[in-house]
């Protein structure tokens, strides 16, 4: 489905972490004057061919709110990488760029997605506070290694391996200690999960089962995901994994 424009929105407003390097003054003022246009895009799967409308080429996109996930397809593979606020994204294929492995990328909303677009207007209009433009590279420089950590789990032997260390991945994002384990608020597909570890949607039904029964995980009736096991240890398959706080308030 389309995206429809919503206008512009202070960008430190919606996302004030942009603004942490800042001190309180240059903040307040960068609140008031530093603004993109916005656009929505409704639940399901997104052709992203209206960004240009106005005939220019935004540097990229930043997510306010909302979950997206991109999905490469080489053969009839798929790798999903799930996205959400504060990702900074490309829709758009790099008209330089010759492709020799055939491939395709789709997109969907997993529920209504808004995005900034960051165009040169905006890179104008920022040249007072390279401070934003600075937290923009690390939100890139860190969803590259989200994708890195994602590659090494999805060469996990297990099915049930990769899909709980995906999980313990997620819970340091959307995860919050609740009474019997850590709380993951997503609620994502048989289907998706298989495409985040690279594993088919019946593999994933089974893996589930077990870990279910081991009582290592627990689904909610609103589909959210209990993690009820132990926490990786250190010298796990996966190290980048950081449970540190859940440790902590697991112990209080």
């Amino acid at each position: 489905m389309p995206e429809v424009g919503c206008g512009s929105v202070q960008l430190l407003s919606v996302d004030p972490d942009l603004g942490r390097e800042l001190d309180p003054a240059r903040a307040r003022e960068a609140g008031h004057r530093l603004f993109a246009h916005a656009i929505e895009v409704p639940r399901g799967r997104w052709a992203p061919r209206n960004v240009f409308a106005d005939g220019g080429r935004p540097i990229a996109l930043l997510v306010l709110d909302g979950l997206l996930t991109r999905d490469a397809t080489v053969g009839d593979h798929p790798s999903t990488e799930l996205i959400g606020p504060g990702d900074v994204v490309r829709t758009w294929d790099d008209v330089d760029h010759e492709e020799l492995l055939p491939r395709s990328i789709g997109w969907t909303a997993l529920e209504t997605t808004r995005l900034a677009i960051i165009d040169q207007a905006f890179a104008v209009r920022a040249a007072l506070w390279p401070e934003v433009f600075a937290a923009l590279l690390d939100r890139t420089a860190c969803r590259a290694e989200r994708v890195v950590v994602m590659q090494a789990i999805a060469h996990l032997t297990r099915v049930d391996d990769r899909l709980l260390a995906m999980m313990w991945c997620l819970a340091e994002r959307w995860g919050r200690v609740v009474p019997g384990g850590v709380l993951v608020s997503l609620r994502l597909s048989h289907r998706t999960l298989g495409g985040m570890i690279g594993a088919r949607r019946p593999s994933v039904t089974t893996a589930l089962g077990q870990l279910m029964a081991r009582g290592e995980v627990e689904r909610r009736a609103d589909g959210e995901w209990i993690l009820c096991g132990a926490l990786p240890e250190p010298q796990s398959v996966v190290p980048t994994v950081s449970t540190a706080r859940f440790q902590r308030q697991i112990s209080v």
